[in-house]
């Protein structure tokens, strides 16, 4: 009775990992969208030189998208490989959600990496071409003035300001990157170069970085697992 009992939960639970993954490949697309949209409406005011960047960057970042976004399906074919052959014991599905929910910025997380401080006023194409240079150099958790970032998290100018997820946050802008400061650094420097121009970046690193602030997940009302 107990095993069957064990056996149901651990079957719930690969589903869950199974949906997050999922929610996961979303994300991915909508961040690759939403960086084309930005660089696409900034082109205008750019010169030829800067277009070229600007391309030149986005892809390159698509590209590592690309790649995640093969690798999540990959993790999410072999899960669901396992969940109909009743494989994946208990620990492994666990260990598996417990990742998904700090890639999704729903847990507190700690570790070394980067602080970017940035005083003066970017465009949020900017600020998304620097999350998404940070993120292909192996960024585990991204903190911004309090708000948690992960790869749906909406990025927007308004005036002299920025808007993430609907909030505003102004110069100076304090960045907490985790993830292995020497991978982080030439992709902190990379983004600095572009913007030191006409704003002040200062890239620290350091041994222990906290990252308190959590994203409540949204219920899912319309979305169903397919059989």
């Amino acid at each position: 009775m107990l095993s069957r009992s064990v056996e149901r939960t651990a079957r719930a639970q690969r589903l869950i990992v199974v949906s997050l993954i999922a929610v996961a490949l979303g994300f991915l697309l909508v961040v690759q969208l939403r960086s084309q949209a930005a660089v696409a409406r900034s082109l205008a005011a750019q010169d030829d030189t800067s277009v070229a960047l600007l391309i030149n960057d986005l892809n390159r970042a698509n590209n590592q998208l690309i790649q995640q976004g093969a690798a999540l399906a990959q993790q999410e074919a072999q899960l669901r490989q396992a969940l109909t052959a009743g494989g994946a014991d208990v620990q492994a599905v666990q260990k598996e959600f417990v990742t998904l929910r700090e890639v999704n910025g729903e847990v507190p997380v700690h570790g070394p990496g980067l602080q970017i401080r940035i005083e003066g006023t970017i465009m949020d194409f900017e600020l998304q071409d620097a999350l998404n240079n940070l993120r292909n150099a192996g960024a585990e958790a991204i903190g911004l003035n309090g708000y948690r970032i992960v790869g749906s998290t909406p990025v927007q100018s308004h005036g002299n300001s920025l808007l993430i997820n609907g909030h505003t946050v102004g110069s100076p802008l304090s960045l907490l990157v985790i993830g292995d400061p020497e991978q982080l650094g030439p992709a902190a420097d990379l983004s600095a170069s572009s913007l030191q121009t006409r704003v002040q970046v200062q890239i620290q690193r350091q041994t222990e970085i906290a990252i308190s602030e959590v994203i409540t997940p949204r219920p899912l009302i319309y979305a169903q697992l397919g059989k």
